[in-house]
């Protein structure tokens, strides 16, 4: 029975060998309660999965493996904002906010740029991997839409993330290689949550 169990935690990517928020003291989650901390399944559908950093990472375990968020309805199941900031090390003041106008936060990428909405409600990163023009559409609507309802063809973002102030500085619209974007999440720099991964099976109607 204990080989059975070993050989579940050093396969796949689960809350045990490759989350910052399990605790090898009581060998559970540190935020939730009732999870099989060695379950793949469980840590794919996770919305405080957080990926261990390389140098937390016993090299046998490290995977070739990049943790994303699937939802339609809003585009971060991430809701626990002092967690978040305890992991990455900052600790937010509000009050000292400069958002939208000014990141509250540097991107720690040399390809990103700070983009502020028209309406002057909402910003965000722009790290653009398309390599020609995109047209800009004039609203939402108008844009050609990828494999989810917020993935879509535009060089800026034309709709609001709606994320809390605390992570808003956070935020990136990522543009892939074929020109659809989305919004994603930044820890330290890298590209950490993808709001509507690409189906591997998805290809461009025309």
């Amino acid at each position: 029975m204990d080989n059975i169990k070993q050989t579940s935690k050093d396969n796949g990517i689960t809350c045990r060998n490759s989350c910052e928020l399990f605790d090898s003291i009581t060998e559970s989650c540190s935020i939730k309660e009732r999870v099989n901390v060695d379950s793949a399944f469980e840590a794919s559908r996770c919305g405080h999965f957080f990926q261990k950093s390389p140098e937390n990472v016993q090299p046998k375990r490290m995977p070739s493996f990049k943790f994303s968020l699937i939802e339609e309805d809003q585009d971060y199941l991430l809701d626990d904002e002092e967690i978040f900031h305890e992991l990455i090390g900052n600790k937010f003041d509000k009050k000292e906010s400069t958002y939208p106008l000014q990141p509250d936060f540097p991107s720690k990428r040399v390809d990103a740029s700070w983009y502020v909405s028209p309406c002057q409600t909402y910003g965000c990163w722009i790290i653009n991997n398309y390599k020609k023009p995109l047209p800009l559409p004039t609203e939402i609507d108008q844009a050609e839409k990828g494999w989810g309802k917020k993935v879509y063809r535009s060089p800026i973002p034309l709709h609001d993330h709606k994320t809390s102030l605390s992570l808003a500085s956070k935020i990136a619209w990522v543009i892939d290689e074929e020109g659809y974007g989305q919004y994603s999440l930044l820890v330290n720099g890298k590209i950490s949550t993808i709001s509507s991964p690409k189906p591997s099976n998805w290809k461009r109607k025309y």
